[in-house]
Order: C-alpha cells, then sequence, then structure tokens
C-alpha cells in the first residue's frame, strides 16, 4: 500500500507529464498494489492498474527529487531503510552522491561527519553541500585538510538550515560506528554517505 503525500496528485496514461489526466489523489489516500517502477524523463512513475485494469501512473518522484507518494518498505532488515526508488548503492537521499562521486578527495575520504551534517541541516543535492564544504572552511567549521567538524555538528546544522533556507531536520539522529557517521529516522537509516546497508 503506498500512500500519498500531496494533493492533487494527477493520474495519467502514462509514465510523462505530456500524458493525458484522466483524474487525480489527494494527500492521505492510498494506491493498492503497483506493478513497476518507472525512470522517464528524469521522474520515476509508479504503474498501476485502476478499477477498470487500465494502465494508469502517478509521479513518485520528481525531477527536483521531491517525493509525491511514500512507497512501502521491503524487508528493511539489518540494511536499514529499503525504500524501492533508490538503489541499494545509494545514500538515501537521491540528490546527494555517494562520497566516492564526490570531487574532492577530502571529501571522497573523511567527508562522512560533514554529509551528515549537511542532510540534518536540510541539504539536498551535491552542488548545495559543495557549496557548504567551501563555506565551512573559510569559517573554520570543517578544517581543510581532513573535513574534521569543528564544531557541534547540531548546532552547525542549525545554522546550514537558516543560511540555505531548508529544514532542519530535528528527528535526524546521528549514528556512528567508529569512525563512520550515518543518520537514522525513527530507528531506520535513511541517509548514509558509503550507501544506504554499510556500516
Amino acid at each position: 500500500m503506498s500512500l500519498v503525500l500531496v494533493n492533487h496528485l494527477n493520474i495519467r496514461t502514462g509514465p510523462s507529464k505530456n500524458a493525458e489526466k484522466v483524474g487525480y489523489f489527494d494527500a492521505g489516500q492510498k494506491i493498492g498494489s503497483y506493478e513497476a517502477l518507472i525512470e522517464n524523463e528524469g521522474q520515476t512513475w509508479l504503474k498501476f492498474r485502476d478499477a477498470k485494469g487500465h494502465p494508469r501512473y502517478v509521479c513518485v518522484l520528481d525531477t527536483n527529487k521531491e517525493r509525491y507518494v511514500s512507497l512501502p518498505v521491503a524487508n528493511p532488515g539489518p540494511g536499514g531503510n529499503k525504500d524501492p526508488c533508490i538503489p541499494p548503492s545509494q545514500t538515501g537521499i537521491p540528490g546527494i552522491p555517494k562520497l566516492s562521486q564526490f570531487p574532492d578527495n577530502r571529501l571522497k575520504n573523511y567527508g562522512d561527519c560533514f554529509l551528515c551534517t549537511c542532510v540534518k541541516g536540510g541539504l539536498t543535492t551535491l552542488e548545495q553541500c559543495m557549496d557548504c564544504f567551501n563555506w565551512g572552511i573559510a569559517t573554520g567549521k570543517l578544517r581543510p585538510h581532513d573535513c574534521y567538524v569543528n564544531c557541534n555538528k547540531e548546532e552547525w546544522a542549525k545554522e546550514i538550515s537558516s543560511k540555505y533556507g531548508t529544514t532542519y531536520h530535528e528527528d535526524y539522529v546521528f549514528q556512528k560506528n567508529r569512525p563512520h557517521f550515518w543518520i537514522t529516522q525513527n530507528g531506520k537509516e535513511i541517509f548514509n554517505p558509503y550507501g544506504l546497508g554499510w556500516q
């Protein structure tokens, strides 16, 4: 069972914003079983069947990674949240790649605590994180050679939220398995700089 998160989510005849609209869901409505998740035009679409058996589609993740539908978690197990929209190798925040994919070697090798602080502060893109990385070094909040966070990470997450106009996630919890950091929410892993399930 999938839960719709927004009002007036268009139901379409195909996995495209150009496909014909045939109805809509409102926030709180549920979609029964679905047949597939389809990537098209930079969006993720959920395919399901209407009461007459016709194939229908709703957008789950938009091009800006805004989520419109919450999908059931399948067998979360010890590796944490297994969101079917996020490949297992990814971080859990679709716009923030794994550490190994960052252009700066300091981030690649040591940036896990920094990236977790960014996520708690509401950042959701590589560009935001790189800008925050430069800001952190310029203000002395990050040690330049190894990304060591020189300040209280909870307080800095609040500052990040204020600087970028993003949401500070009070319910995101830092986890640490020396020396690696990741984020959980309600006991489930939602962000891991090394890839979901890596600890």
